[in-house]
Parts: structure tokens; sequence; C-alpha cells
């Protein structure tokens, strides 16, 4: 029966497609308006059938822009599905004179007629005699029916064929639209016309098409603006107010002149607004989408990493939200905490400063909430976007995520093998004697096999002749020799599985255990690395982050997680709800002893992030790869934990090296320092201090006292036993290196000796 239309129309050729056209029109219009049982005639009834058994299957629901909100309900930026810019809103708040217009001027029968109008669907079959395509006559319940189909397309085939007016196209759109007349009131099917209906300027819907061409809601629209609206949905491109307004102003005053034949308005309102310019007040509202939308700027580079986060983690979601739309994502994202980031990166690290940032360092900070895995916030020193002067690679983050090819992180690893030996007993007071500079090992990976000895240098401490340190002040004081031979003892293969525990995996998501065999990092397991507690292998700063915040939780590590929930913003349904992911990788008691100890590197005089405190308890750790090359700084309090970065993005380990003048960088007090080499105290400890003297912190908590076991020995602090030839001075600057140079490690401890800047 689908095809009856068809076939009749091809056994009798032209005089028979006129005759069937005409019994489909008056019958199809008969079967909509009429109950099947009053339909007289076989005939009649076969028509009805064949019509009703069209498969048109459900018209769902037309794309509509989504909403990403930060942790307070305030918009970030806005995505649209296939770049369609639509807002639908309810037929209480479109202007009463915006629903007369175009009830007027397009189908003046609607709320008397219904989906399909007999003597205009005859004339749209007939002007089809020819074989060509069909014109015109569809009421606001067929256009309706279109604009959705339109809306919905993926790809431009699928809009051309989703407008064509062919006859089986009309027929299925007429079936269609019937069945939607019978599912919504005349005056929600208007409001849903309104929303669809195309107004050029990538305008789809009133809502959106009031705020372009006079910045303004559709509830506010006058009597003239409503008028011009109405009348450009003909034809969009010839009465585009912005290209043709006198066409516009034509158009419109045909409109007016219709709504006072049908007694909408009065004679004299008519002509009064015939009368008056366009006053248009151009607005550029569609522009306003996605993660390089101006809305969006102080949050850019968060709002790219939940781009990436749903595109990765939860592809049916990122692909609701470019086709189909209308969901709110409810993030993290503090904005306090965003823009005390902000501001600190580009004051320290000042994007294209001469004085400031002469070797345009990229400086970047990743903000976590401990105990729950939030994103609190994630910024760079840098504009985002893929303009001239922009930069789109978010460095904070694993490669998957947008990030780039990850960071050393310097001493700032020594967290993991601190935890490894505090979690095997290892008390405050643990001596070692180490030989400066000297070979440490043999080392052994998790299979067992041997790892050469690597050669270590001091970059704080004694450069040569030998002493004994105890496990505090060497943390504080970041003591390579003694992590070095700390990871001896205590195992490489446990450093790195406690590494792994903490979630850290390389920057391009490649496990720790497992050869790299790709990117500027491939290279061996990192249990076959002896540089590995001094940083050498590239991880992400968020990795980073997440692990310091495990320890700040007490040992309870959470994935980072920007999302809250995804609400569908129609019906009111979570469609997602990630909650937390989190497992305990430390027990209470090795954290509270890790935190102890690092709440050192900011209070025990001469340790290497002495003075930055912020007037609260806080811990951190530096970090300084080789010769310059990275810097880095994590930084804590038990309510908010923060992991930065600097270093050269375009040739880290080349030219860019942070050494001489590429070094310099702002500090607190607004000087210029330029230490000569950069160390994680300097403009990492910078970033990091002037962030957390402005974010969200909460109330200034403290951290829980470690168990008395861990004071066995003592508190491990005090100078170091000198038992060999005098050594070198001792210097502060962040943190000694270890950039992996091969196979078997090959850390050499940093760089020169440098002060810090003037008043520090």
């Amino acid at each position: 029966m689908r095809n009856t239309w068809r076939r009749a129309g091809a056994k009798f050729g032209v005089t028979g497609r006129l005759i069937v056209m005409t019994v489909v029109a008056g019958l199809l219009a008969a079967a909509v308006l009429l109950p099947l049982a009053s339909i007289a005639g076989i005939t009649a009834r076969d028509v009805a059938n064949t019509f009703y058994d069209l498969p048109v299957g459900q018209l769902g629901t037309a794309p509509a822009r989504s909403v990403i909100y930060d942790s307070e309900g305030n918009p970030i930026t806005y995505f649209y599905p296939n770049d369609v810019y639509r807002v639908p809103v309810t037929y209480q708040q479109i202007s009463p004179v915006m629903r007369q217009a175009i009830v007027a001027i397009e189908d003046n029968t609607f709320y008397a007629q219904g989906a399909l109008d007999p003597r205009g669907t005859m004339r749209a079959l007939f002007s089809d005699s020819g074989g060509g395509s069909l014109q015109g006559a569809s009421t606001l319940a067929q256009q309706y029916v279109k604009n959705v189909r339109v809306l919905q397309a993926r790809t431009p085939s699928q809009q051309v064929a989703a407008a064509s007016q062919t006859l089986q196209r009309k027929l299925e759109d007429l079936r269609v639209a019937a069945t939607v007349e019978h599912e919504m009131t005349p005056d929600q099917l208007l409001a849903a016309y309104l929303n669809v209906a195309f107004f050029s300027q990538h305008a789809w819907g009133i809502q959106v098409a009031a705020e372009v061409y006079f910045s303004k809601p559709a509830a506010k629209l006058t009597l003239p603006e409503s008028a011009m609206l109405a009348g450009l949905v003909q034809d969009p491109t010839e009465y585009n107010p912005v290209l043709h307004p006198g066409y516009s102003i034509t158009r419109r005053n045909v409109v007016l002149a219709r709504m006072a034949q049908l007694h909408y308005i009065s004679q004299q309102a008519a002509a009064a607004a015939e009368k008056l310019p366009l006053g248009l007040h151009l607005s550029a509202a569609p522009l306003q989408t996605g993660c390089a939308s101006p809305q969006a700027t102080q949050s850019a580079f968060f709002c790219d990493y939940v781009q990436n986060f749903l595109e990765r983690n939860y592809p049916a979601v990122w692909s609701d939200i470019n086709t189909t739309g209308g969901l709110a994502i409810y993030t993290t994202l503090n904005m306090a905490d965003q823009r005390a980031a902000n501001y600190a990166v580009n004051y320290v690290e000042p994007a294209n400063d001469a004085n400031f940032n002469p070797g345009h360092n990229a400086d970047t900070e990743v903000l976590l909430q401990p105990g729950t895995g939030a994103v609190r916030a994630i910024a760079v020193d840098r504009t985002f976007g893929s303009g001239r002067g922009e930069d789109d690679i978010d460095y904070a983050v694993n490669t998957e995520y947008g990030g780039g090819d990850g960071v050393q992180t310097g001493s700032s690893s020594k967290i993991f093998t601190l935890i490894t030996a505090l979690d095997e007993g290892y008390q405050f007071g643990h001596e070692i004697k180490i030989v400066a500079p000297s070979y440490v090992g043999p080392y052994y990976d998790c299979e067992g096999g041997w790892v050469a000895p690597a050669l270590f240098h001091n970059a704080e401490g004694p450069s040569n002749g030998t002493e004994i340190w105890q496990l505090n002040q060497a943390t504080v004081d970041s003591i390579n020799l003694y992590f070095a031979n700390l990871e001896k003892q205590v195992g490489l293969c446990n450093v790195v599985r406690t590494a792994v525990r903490m979630g850290m995996t390389r920057a391009d998501g490649t496990s720790l255990l497992k050869w790299d065999r790709h990117g500027v990092d491939a290279g061996p397991p990192a249990d076959q690395v002896p540089s590995f507690t001094l940083g050498a292998i590239n991880v992400s700063p968020m990795s980073m982050a997440a692990a310091y915040a495990s320890v700040d939780a007490e040992g309870m590590y959470c994935s980072p997680q920007p999302i809250v929930k995804i609400v569908d913003q129609t019906t009111g349904k979570t469609v997602l709800s990630p909650g937390r992911n989190c497992h305990r990788d430390m027990s209470k008691g090795v954290a509270e002893a890790a935190n102890y100890i690092l709440q050192g590197v900011l209070s025990v005089p001469g340790a290497t992030a002495y003075g930055r405190g912020i007037g609260r308890p806080a811990a951190a750790k530096t970090g300084t790869a080789n010769s310059g090359f990275y810097a880095a700084f994590a930084g804590y309090t038990p309510t908010l934990a923060g992991y930065v970065s600097v270093f050269n993005p375009v040739s880290p380990t080349g030219a860019g090296a942070m050494l001489g003048s590429n070094s310099c960088y702002r500090e607190l007090g607004g000087y210029e320092d330029c230490p000569g080499q950069m160390f994680g105290d300097n403009a990492p400890g910078a970033t990091w201090e002037l962030t957390f003297e402005r974010a969200d912190l909460g109330p200034p908590l403290g951290f829980a006292y470690p168990p008395p076991y861990f004071f066995g020995e003592g508190d491990g602090l005090g100078a170091p036993k000198v038992i060999g030839p005098k050594k070198a001075p001792t210097h502060h600057g962040g943190g000694g290196g270890g950039h992996h140079t091969g196979p078997g490690g090959g850390g050499t401890g940093g760089g020169p000796p440098t002060g810090k800047g003037p008043g520090h």
C-alpha cells in the first residue's frame, strides 16, 4: 500500500498522475481531519490506510544548544550541534504580536484548518505536474516537520534531502505533521515552529533571531520587529535585513498589511509601523560558541579539557552534544580558583613580555580538590585558540585530553620514593651516607632484571664530598644522592609501583611499567630508569597534582574529574553522573608522615622553598630538571592541591632551556628575577604562592600529626654529618633534576648554584 500513489502515477502517465494527486490531496485531507470510520468508500479507505501506513517513524527532537556551567551554576560557554545556534523558548516567552504576525503571513488558517490545507495542498501537488519539486502550500505544522528534519541532518546531503519537496517527502511530512497535531496543542505547536524556524544570520528559532537582530529576548519584540522577522522566514536570504534592508522593509510592510486585514491590528497601527525604520541592534550572539568563544576566555583551557574528557571517556554523550544537544553540563570549575591561577601564571610569566618572560616560557597550573578529584582550575599563560599568537595545547593535561608531550618533574617526583620508604617503615631519622658525585646502583626492575648503576650529582647540598643525611632533612633540602640511594634501598620497582598506585602514567597515557615506543619520551619502562626518582619520565602536571592530592587527602587517591553531572534540559533527567573514582593508595599514617615532612619545605630554614608560606598550614615540594629544561612546584593545603610547571614549549631541552636570560620571570614583589637557571622555587614557586594567596581555600585547617612511630629516630632534621672532604657551598634553588639520557638513567641533578631574588 505504501507505493500505491507511485504505481498509479507510473501506470497512467501525466493524466494518471493528475488524477492520483487529486485523489491524494482530497482524501488525505479527509484522513487527517476526520475519523477513519466516517470516510466513505473503498478508495477513501485504501488511500487513508496508505497514508497512515507510511513508515515515517518518530520525528524526534530538534537540536538545541548545550551549556557548560561552573560549580556555581554560571555558564562557561555553549555548544551548538552542527553549529546550529538555537535556544528554545515557551509559548509565553514569545511576544503576542510575534505569534500573531507569523500566523497571519504563513498560515492564517492555523487554528482552524490543521496539518493539511486541502486547497493549498492541491496547489502544491499540481505545481509538480511537470515532474519537478513541490512548492509552497505548507502549513506551519508541515514547515515545523521539515525544519526539524533539516536541523537533525548531520551532513549537507542529508540537509538537502530533508528540505527537498518531492512528492514522497511531502507525503511523509504530511503524515508526521498530522501526528504532531494530535500530540500538541495549537499553542505548543506554534511555539515549536517558531523555535525551529530559520531567520538567516545563523539564527535558528525566534529567541536567537530576536537576540541577533534586536539584542533582546523574543518576549520583548515589538510590532514592527515581529513583522520583520515573520516576513523573513519565507526567504531568509532575499529578505535578510542586513544584506537587503529595502527588501526587508517591503516584506515587513506586507506582513503588517496582512495582520491588519485579519484584524490582529488596526489599520492605523499598521500604517504607523510601516513608516518606521528597521531599527536593527545587531548582536554577535551566534559567535559565542565553544571553548574559543569570548565568554569562555577565563576558563578556556579547563573548557577544552572538559570537551576532550567527554569525547574520550563518554563518546555517546559527546555525540549527543554535537547532534541533538540540549544538555546542561555541570562541572567542578571554581571560578575564584580559576581567576587566582590565571592571574598568577600571567603575572609571573606574562606571554610575549620581553622583560619578565624573554624566553617565552609556558607557565601552567592545575588545581584539584583533595579527596574528590574535582578539577578546580586549569591555567596556562597563553590565549586559547588556533589563531596567530594563540595556543590550543593544554600543557596541564595528558596528551589524549588535548595536552602536549608532558613535562619532566625534577625532584617533585621524589614524593614516590618518600612514600615508598615511609610505607616500608623508614623513619624520619633514617640515615644514608652519600658521596657526591657518585654512581648509585645496581637497581632491579619488576621482573628481577639487573639495571646498571647511574651517575648522580647534587643540585642541593654538597657537590663533592661524603656526608650522612637523615630522611626529613634530605627531603626538605632535596638531596639527589640521598634519594638515589634511598630508591636503591626500597627498590626501584617498588617506587614505580607506588607511583602507579598514585595514578601516574606517562603523559601519552602509557603505563609506567611498559615500554613507550612512540613520542618524545619513548623509552623503557620506568622500573628500568634509575633517575625516575628525579623526575626523568614525561608526565602531565594534572597527574602530579592528583598524586600530591592523595597525600593531602590522607592516602585517598581520586582520579581527576571535571564533571559533576549532565542533565537533559528538556526533561530534567540526569544523563550522566560520574561520581568519584577513588581508592586508597597509602595508609593514613604514611600520608600524615609525608605531610609532616613536606610542610618543612616551606618552613624549615634553608629548605628549597623556605619563605614561600601563605599564612596558613601548607606543604610543598620543588622540582628542577637538568640544565633548566623544566621547573616545577607542588603545593597544597588541606583543602586544595596545586601543581605548577614552567618550561619552554617550543624547545624545552634545546635552545629554549631556561638558562641565562631565558630564566627571567617576575617575582611577587614586582621585580624581575633572572637566577641564571630556572629552579622550582623561582617562577613555579612564585606562581603557586600568588595563586594560593587568592584562591578559595576556605578556613585555615591544619594537617593531622603523624603517628609517633616515625619519630623513633628523632625528627630527622639537623645538619648532615660531614665525614669526607670539605663540601662546596650549599645552595637552594628548588631541587635537583634527573633528565633521562637513555636506558639505565643518567640523572645529573641540576645546574650551577644560584640565589633567590633580592628580598626573598
